[in-house]
């Protein structure tokens, strides 16, 4: 039976019920405007009283807290507070968190103050009722209220426990309200019976059982879904462009798309709604948006210039002394700037929301960290009441900070209320980082110095924060908002230091925003504690001090004292005065460094949070740069815990966040002025194996308040391993993310070398190699000759005679054997790959084909009278398959592979007539192939087929086997394997002699070579062949992709004999495979020694977006199968076109279900990236072959051509 606790819907609800005690609160008055913050959103007057408590006449508890949980554990934890101060069993308390139309207004969950700040009030509320109830139980029993205890919601009398009534009793058929008392008394620490304890968090089961509790899992009758199209001023929410970029919006190019219920146009909002979500991704990609050129960013490469330059307002928070003076009698003093990069809140999953909008109401389901501040934006959206609408707040992907979230919910809005409908939006990963409002960067400033006696006298620090506003989307892209840049007062958390500087000046210079930014984890603090740790370490070395006991000199805070003192115990601190004393382990650097820091929170001057310390124990490798944090003991004192547990996570988490963003994460500007990363490649983050481990210690305080403790160990964290770089080093590190090139360069080492190069491409593979530009213009130029020539011939060949048309076929007229026979020779022919037309019918042609003469629309097999062969006679379909002449008696183009087709036996030309007859037929008039002159004579075919084409049956060789000579017939016949993997001459005909199979471009893609000149590094064996054919996939050469694939897919449905007979011929073209598994083995083995030499943009871009799926090893794999890059053909060939396709376009479709699915990287990562990443790759999986030239040329090159 559901417990009452979770039946109200509404503040009404709790109203209307009886047999209930409510605990109320008016809504506190709007707070005055402060200058330089963001305005905030009082309650609404018409809502009525602020609900916090409800004890229900079944026991059940409702707890209402306006924040909500990010993971944080505070859904735990607050039940903890209400269940203990009210004295009922943990279990009877169900939380509500965030609900607009429940919960009450405590603002958006920053700050670290959902405890130490806004459980207050909830608290209070909880005693209240306690004292209420045991007053009423008093009076019940008829005994004194002293001498009445509770356990578990059960009032007795001591010394008679059969005198007692439960909660429950005590409130049924009543309804009562109480007015928060501010004064109520609470329980001292002494009495509690669940605050402190390591209860279990409620969240966790649902979410480990696959249980409906994210925003992602909400699913609505009647809901459709929605896609948004963003402008192109990504990461720019301010600036006349705002709102008034749109140029069109091309509705007819979606036409053709199923499923399309609205396009939903504002001004600069642009959304796609679908009944699926497949239909509306679809639809978002392929509908034709035209905008305004708009400005980008510029400059931001140098961090440093760019916030020095933005024009700010200096303000001062603290000074004491005469700072110049005392800096410049300072017997050393020293200036130092430290500089922290944009970053992202990296949400792993990206933002979702879902909205159902009627007539005068609408409610949205949200991940929203700030549902009260969301509702306001969204009746400002639709210029509604705040009452119309309800909020919902679900979980949904962590972000500790503002990710899309608010975005999307405005979104999913503004499309439902288009259609009349509920509608889920959802975010692509790409559109999640690109928009998300970005941690801001910052820019601090540091002088002070030391005197004679080595004590630190003074400090002038200052710092340089761009505004982190970031309205919500749709009010900037409608313009219901005007998109002026506001400059907030955020970058003074945490800015004074906690140290006892005899002079000291500190500054903030306020500005507005450069990037569209929010708050992150941390927010200034983070930054401001990495300038203070760093600079203090700073003087301690200058001192020669130790850097702990240097620190101890300078506090004079009695509880940061003996943190600092107890976590560096805990961490078994080593004490030094210089770096560089641990001893090294080979080419590992081994350092220790040590950061304190308390969280300041909200407006200046602000709260105290919990205090934190770090030792961390970082190893840097000497020749690769590479650091790793192996321990970490993070000191907190939160004061009293309400769990244990809880904090300690919180400790875990702020740890490996902390250790991400110092080692990995920055946010870099592409070369059209926006943000860069799209998708985990470019943005790297954590990886299991990089977690160090990790101590929690937590100062007892049972006495004390309980204080915030979701941000606080994340603030000492990034000086602390900068210190311990300095340490194993020498080298001071200023500016994160310490990444392997940045260490490598600071310590003067050059990158390693590569592996000497070992091959020499043959001359066919030279040829290939010939870009396709010059090589397209060689076969102009001869092609055009040689067409001259033709056509002065041909009109003396002529045109062939026509055949007359037919009356459809009967299907009847053939056996079922024969129909059969006649599908396998047609997927061994691959017809239905060249003659269906991309989201086509099959067969019904309409696909067009580069060459090097023009493009050729391939033509309607399928029996229709009048678009299709379906009034061909036999004699008329033998024609065309032989000779390369049309019913009509024109001539075709060899791009149909006539000159194989030619080869089948009677037998088998017959039964593929009658199949494509027996097929339905399709009427589909296809765009006629027109050349340029002189390609376009078709009578010059003639002359062409006098010099290229042998007509006739393939004749069998009768020193071969039986299988032998079948697997010729098949790949020389109906496969037509050259037609693809021999290059071709200037006149389109296929070179013979030893470039037979040498290899060719077609259609963008490299078909490899298949005979001796192959260059997979590890032979072809007959079993290998086989396995690729058959599957797609074998053990030594990778898979297929691209053109191939199809292909492949239709062999799948030949006899296994078949695909036998055909692998048995074609390895019969090369010498004979020595062991190919030890030479799997020592390619393997190769690739893996190179991977620990090669550091940089290209192996972190490999690792996030590639690592999960293509590892070494046998670890998980995500999807399809995880095969050896080391042996992948593409990776060893010539041209590095093959692996630029398959980034940039992916594997939608793989030739069977075993391979996967690999998604495309086109739209994720711009040309620079995908050739670091195709370089490193080539270093990686082939190192003795030489690096590929010109790759970003040729990723342009091959982007412009499409995803085909």
């Amino acid at each position: 039976m559901t417990p009452r606790s979770q039946s109200p819907r509404t503040r009404a609800d709790f109203h209307a019920a009886a047999g209930v005690l409510v605990v109320v609160r008016e809504p506190p008055p709007p707070p005055p405007p402060a200058r330089g913050q963001p305005p905030m959103v009082p309650g609404d007057p018409a809502e009525g009283v602020e609900i916090l408590l409800a004890v229900w006449d079944d026991g059940s508890v409702t707890a209402l807290h306006g924040h909500v949980d990010l993971g944080t554990g505070i859904r735990t934890a607050l039940a903890q507070v209400a269940a203990d101060e009210l004295d009922v069993a943990f279990d009877a308390v169900t939380m509500v968190l965030g609900d607009t139309a429940r919960a009450p207004n405590q603002g958006p969950t920053i700050a670290s103050s959902s405890i130490q700040i806004h459980a207050v009030p909830l608290r209070l509320a909880a005693a209240q009722a306690r004292a209420w109830l045991v007053e009423r139980a008093a009076e019940r029993l008829g005994a004194p209220r002293d001498d009445l205890h509770v356990d578990n919601g059960v009032v007795a009398v001591h010394g008679d426990p059969a005198r007692r009534i439960c909660y429950a009793d005590l409130v049924a058929g009543e309804h009562v309200e109480l007015r928060l008392d501010p004064d109520t008394r609470v329980k001292p620490p002494d009495r509690h019976r669940l605050v402190g304890q390591s209860i279990p968090r409620v969240d966790i089961p649902a979410k480990a059982t696959g249980g409906d509790v994210y925003v992602h899992d909400v699913r609505l009758p009647g809901m459709l879904h929605g896609r948004v199209v963003r402008p192109p001023y990504v990461g720019l929410d301010a600036g006349e462009f705002v709102g008034n970029s749109l140029l069109a919006v091309d509705e007819s190019s979606v036409a053709h798309l199923p499923g399309i219920v609205a396009v939903v146009v504002i001004r600069d909002f642009v959304g796609i709604v679908a009944e699926r979500e497949e239909q509306a991704e679809a639809a978002m990609h392929e509908l034709d948006v035209r905008w305004r050129p708009v400005p980008g960013i510029a400059g931001l490469d140098d961090l440093e210039h760019a916030l020095s330059a933005n024009p700010s307002t200096r303000r001062v928070l603290a000074e004491r002394g005469d700072v110049d003076a005392t800096i410049a009698g300072c017997a050393r003093s020293m200036s130092r700037t430290y500089v922290w990069p944009y970053q992202l809140h990296a949400s792993i999953g990206p933002s979702c929301a879902v909205a159902d909008c009627r007539a005068d109401r609408a409610t949205v389901w949200t991940g929203s960290q700030s549902p009260h501040v969301l509702r306001a934006d969204l009746a400002l959206l639709l210029g509604w009441p705040n009452t119309a609408i309800e909020v919902i707040r679900l979980e949904a992907a962590g972000c500790y900070g503002r990710n899309c979230a608010d975005d999307v919910a405005a979104d999913a809005l503004l499309m439902s209320r288009a259609v009349g409908r509920p509608v889920r939006a959802q975010l692509t990963r790409a559109q999640e980082h690109a928009w998300e409002p970005k941690g801001a960067a910052q820019l601090m400033q540091v002088s002070g110095g030391l005197d004679g006696e080595g004590r630190a006298v003074a400090y002038d620090f200052s710092s340089s924060y761009p505004s982190n506003a970031a309205p919500t989307l749709a009010l900037l892209l409608t313009r219901t908002i005007e998109p002026h840049p506001i400059a907030f007062e955020m970058g003074d958390r945490t800015a004074v230091p906690p140290y006892a500087y005899p002079a000291l000046r500190v500054a903030a210079r306020d500005m507005a925003p450069i990037l569209r930014a929010s708050w992150l984890r941390g927010v200034s603090a983070l930054p401001n504690s990495f300038a203070h740790e760093s600079y203090v370490d700073e003087l301690a070395t200058e001192a020669g001090a130790d850097p702990v006991e240097f620190r101890l000199r300078l506090l004079d805070d009695e509880r940061a004292i003996e943190l600092v003192k107890a976590t560096a115990e805990r961490a078994g601190w080593r004490r030094h005065t210089a770096p560089q004393g641990q001893q090294s382990d080979g080419d590992l650097l081994k350092g220790q460094g040590f950061a304190y820091a308390r969280y300041i929170h909200s407006r200046f001057p602000g709260f105290g949070a919990a205090w934190s310390a770090w030792v961390a124990d970082v190893e840097v490798n000497r020749l690769t740069g590479e650091v790793h944090v192996r321990r970490v003991v993070v000191g907190h004192d939160a004061g009293s815990v309400i769990n244990p547990a809880g904090l300690e996570h919180q400790g875990h988490g702020n740890v490996v966040q902390t250790t991400s963003r110092a080692l990995k994460e920055r946010v870099a500007i592409d070369a059209r002025g926006a943000p860069e990363p799209r998708e985990w490649g470019a943005y790297p983050i954590l990886s299991f194996r990089e977690v160090p481990v990790i101590e929690v210690l937590s100062m007892p305080r049972p006495n004390e308040a309980p204080l915030g403790a979701g941000e606080s160990s994340s603030v000492p964290g990034t000086a602390a391993i900068a210190n311990a770089i300095f340490d194993a080093t020498g080298v001071r590190f200023r500016q994160p993310p310490f990444t392997p090139e940045v260490v490598r360069a600071a310590l003067g080492v050059p990158p390693p070398p590569r592996p000497p190069v070992t091959d020499t491409p043959s001359r066919a593979q030279a040829r290939a190699a010939i870009a396709p530009g010059r090589r397209r213009r060689w076969w102009g130029v001869a092609g055009a000759f040689a067409a001259g020539l033709v056509g002065m011939v041909a009109a003396v060949v002529g045109q062939r005679p026509a055949l007359a048309p037919v009356g459809p076929s009967d299907p009847a007229l053939f056996t079922v054997a024969t129909l059969e026979r006649g599908r396998q020779v047609a997927a061994a022919g691959d017809c239905v790959v060249c003659h269906t037309a991309p989201g086509g019918i099959p067969n019904a042609g309409g696909w067009a084909i580069e060459t090097p003469f023009g493009t050729i629309v391939t033509t309607n097999l399928t029996p229709d009278a009048e678009t299709g062969i379906g009034r061909w006679s036999y004699a008329a379909f033998e024609r065309a398959m032989r000779h390369g002449v049309s019913r009509d008696g024109r001539h075709l183009y060899p791009a149909f592979p006539y000159t194989y087709f030619t080869k089948l036996a009677a037998d088998d030309m017959l039964a593929l007539y009658a199949y494509l007859m027996s097929q339905p037929a399709v009427s589909n008039r296809v765009a006629t192939t027109s050349l340029a002159f002189p390609f376009g004579l078709r009578a010059g075919m003639a002359l062409w087929n006098a010099l290229y084409l042998d007509p006739g049956p393939l004749a069998p060789d009768p020193a071969r086997s039986a299988e032998w000579n079948r697997g010729a017939y098949l790949v020389e016949g109906a496969g037509h394997c050259g037609a693809c993997h021999t290059p071709r001459n200037a006149m389109g005909a296929e070179r013979r002699g030893d470039a037979y199979l040498a290899g060719a471009m077609v259609d963008g893609w490299e078909a490899p070579p298949l005979a001796g000149l192959s260059h997979a590094p590890v032979p072809w064996s007959v079993d290998e062949l086989e396995r690729y054919l058959r599957d797609g996939h074998t053990l030594h050469h990778g898979s297929v992709a691209g053109p191939m694939a199809p292909v492949v897919r239709e062999l799948a449905t030949l006899p296994a004999a078949d695909v036998r007979a055909m692998a048995v011929y074609l390895a019969s073209l090369a010498a004979p495979a020595p062991d190919e598994n030890a030479a799997a083995r020592a390619t393997v083995a190769a690739s893996i020694a190179t991977a620990a030499t090669i550091r940089g943009p290209g192996q972190r871009l490999f690792e996030g977006a590639c690592g999960a799926c293509h590892h070494d090893g046998a670890g998980p794999v995500l999807l399809g199968r995880n095969l050896p890059l080391a042996l992948h053909s593409s990776l060893h060939g010539a041209r590095p076109d093959n692996l630029i396709r398959v980034i940039l376009d992916g594997l939608g479709e793989p030739a069977t279900r075993e391979l996967g699915f690999m998604p495309a990287f086109r739209d994720a990562m711009n040309d620079r990236q995908i050739a670091e990443l195709a370089a490193y790759m080539r270093e990686r999986y082939a190192p003795a072959k030489a690096a590929w030239a010109g790759l970003e040329a040729e990723i342009a090159r091959l982007r412009a051509r499409g995803s085909h």
